[in-house]
């Protein structure tokens, strides 16, 4: 596989935005939230406080979870899609993330988990739905980086039960853990909500994305995808009951 693309190779694959809902085609006239409002206002202890957002060269204090801009994606989804449609998604992600809040820094020396605790007897179809807010959130962050959204994600959305050339798996990663427990202690609260860098690889002679991955985090816990243009098929956490949680340091690049 090539090489990780430069940025000026990254800026010549970018297409003009469409001002359409990358998903249904309607008009995109709503933002989606980088990360689940609730976990926002957990995270700040209620909706009132303010938040730090940005990355190692910017802050920015975020006065309203629910409002700022700072905290959602460009608008690139109509406002059926990013609701009633992936209603269904945003409950899954909902009980996931209940769950590491729940378990605080109880996680880190179990190397699987256990859907079933999660989502009792209907954890197949549940987790199917959780791996569709993933979905949803990286074609978000796709689009909001300029790319055009591969086809298959809204197929997926829309009822496939195996998107074939997304690999998503879980991880705990342990630069973050070790903040926690500095910050916190071995059973706080999660330290921090994470949106990792996006890598990207590119056919240079074409000028078209073929790889591209990053990952999204509550805390140290969290999920690592990876969409290639032309793969075998993958092996997806969503296929079993116990995912397993790898460490992050220990996954190989895209």
């Amino acid at each position: 596989m090539e090489d990780f693309a430069s940025d000026a190779e990254l800026a010549a694959c970018r297409v003009p935005p469409s001002g359409l809902c990358w998903w249904c085609g309607a008009v995109a006239n709503t933002r989606e939230h980088k990360f689940k409002l609730s976990d926002l206002k957990r995270l700040s202890g209620n909706s009132s406080e303010k938040l730090v957002w940005g990355d190692s060269e910017t802050l920015a204090d975020v006065r309203s979870p629910r409002k700022s801009n700072l905290v959602k994606f460009v608008a690139n989804l109509c406002a059926n899609c990013n609701n009633a449609r992936s209603q269904k998604f945003d409950f899954a992600y909902a009980k996931f993330s209940d769950y590491v809040w729940e378990k605080k820094g109880g996680l880190w020396r179990t190397r699987y988990i256990d859907m079933r605790q999660i989502y009792g007897g209907d954890w197949e179809n549940e987790v199917l739905h959780l791996a569709r807010y993933i979905v949803k959130h990286a074609a978000c962050r796709i689009a909001d980086d300029g790319f055009a959204v591969p086809k298959e994600f809204a197929d997926f959305l829309d009822g496939a039960d195996f998107l074939r050339n997304f690999h998503v798996c879980a991880f705990k990663n342990p630069y973050v853990y070790r903040a926690q427990r500095r910050i916190s202690g071995a059973n706080g609260e999660p330290f921090g909500l994470w949106i990792g860098p996006m890598d990207g690889r590119v056919d240079r002679k074409n000028s078209l994305l073929t790889a591209f991955g990053s990952t999204l985090s509550i805390g140290y816990i969290g999920f690592v995808y990876r969409w290639y243009a032309d793969i075998p098929d993958t092996d997806p956490f969503y296929r079993y009951r116990k995912a397993r949680l790898h460490r992050l340091d220990r996954i190989p690049n895209l």
